[in-house]
């Protein structure tokens, strides 16, 4: 039976991209972010040393009118895309789905959800350990923020907030050895619904704060 050479040198991909760092940063909800430029620039390189190529295709996308907040129309594009890995050596190939969606108030929101399923395809694939990371479109975040109102009810931790909380969390308690309620308790949380948005943002950094040292504690 012929050696299947392509899946070792996408193994030899996933042994050498161990982790790409956190450049990006969202201002909105203060958080650190690997972008898709840094990741896809790792993985490139080692895939260029493995003769192998990556080529995208849109296979399917779709695209909706969203009114935000403050009332005015954006666009939601929501597109599946396929990437086929080709051995440049023995021409064998494998192919993989992602799905991505990008928000925009003008004719970017189809580039933003390849964008996103560029990366979140990589960072699957090759199981590169960045967390959840949500795409840092400040201005969307701003715009679909409620506006300040005097003696307005503080807001409700946002979905968004809640999937980063959880994963940052569930990051931390794995460098710790330690569960997803042992981890909120040393956040003082006792339920995340009942966080306001200025809480959950206190604690997302707090964590990263935490997940930066352990990370370089471990890399000491």
């Amino acid at each position: 039976m012929e050696e299947r050479k392509l899946v070792k040198k996408l193994a030899k991909v996933m042994s050498e991209v161990k982790r790409i760092e956190k450049k990006g940063y969202n201002k909105f909800h203060k958080y650190n972010y690997a972008t898709e430029s840094d990741v896809s620039e790792k993985v490139r390189e080692v895939l260029a040393e493995q003769n192998v190529v990556m080529l995208p295709d849109v296979v399917e996308h779709s695209t909706r009118e969203h009114k935000n907040q403050r009332g005015n129309t954006e666009y939601i594009a929501t597109v599946m895309m396929k990437f086929t890995f080709i051995d440049g050596e023995t021409g064998e190939s494998l192919s993989i789905h992602s799905l991505g969606e990008g928000q925009d108030a003008g004719d970017k929101a189809v580039y933003k959800a390849i964008t996103g399923a560029t990366k979140y395809a990589l960072m699957k694939a090759f199981m590169i350990p960045t967390g959840d990371d949500p795409e840092a479109d400040t201005g969307m975040d701003e715009r679909n923020a409620p506006q300040d109102k005097p003696n307005q009810e503080p807001t409700s931790i946002s979905q968004k907030q809640v999937g980063l909380l959880k994963a940052k969390a569930l990051d931390f308690g794995k460098l710790r050895g330690q569960d997803l309620v042992a981890v909120y308790e040393a956040l003082n949380i006792s339920d995340i619904t009942k966080l306001t948005t200025k809480q959950a943002s206190a604690a997302i950094r707090k964590l990263e704060g935490w997940l930066k040292k352990a990370q370089e504690k471990q890399g000491a």
